[in-house]
């Protein structure tokens, strides 16, 4: 008889962390289109908050002794990382499409992957 994998279910409360990390980067991509074009910062809140609401959740999962995804943390590193490059070097360069890559990227491996 082969040996039974043993499978970690999550708990309600971590898959409700999960999707309020999902609907945090949903949320992250739309506030900042909300906003008024004369906020000079206008390009790099996109990435940042993104970056905030990956890095957040990660680090309270963490805290709660759950399993924290890896693509969770590269995620919001590079979305800090792309919003410090357009405050810094190209202020008036949109970068929403490679956030928008990064949540896909971050809810596709949760979805299919189980991972988050």
């Amino acid at each position: 008889m082969a040996a039974q994998d043993t499978v970690l279910a999550k708990t309600s409360a971590e898959l409700r962390v999960e999707r309020l990390t999902w609907f945090g980067l949903v949320g992250a991509l739309v506030i900042p289109g909300i906003l008024p074009d004369w906020l000079t910062l206008h390009n790099a809140l996109t990435p940042f908050f993104a970056g905030f609401v990956l890095i957040a959740s990660g680090i309270y999962q963490h805290r709660q002794k759950w399993t924290v995804g890896f693509s969770t943390w590269v995620a919001g590193t590079i979305s800090f990382g792309i919003a410090i490059y357009s405050l810094l070097e190209r202020p008036e360069l949109d970068m929403t499409l490679p956030v928008v890559l990064l949540a896909v990227f971050v809810i596709g491996i949760g979805i299919f992957a189980d991972e988050t």
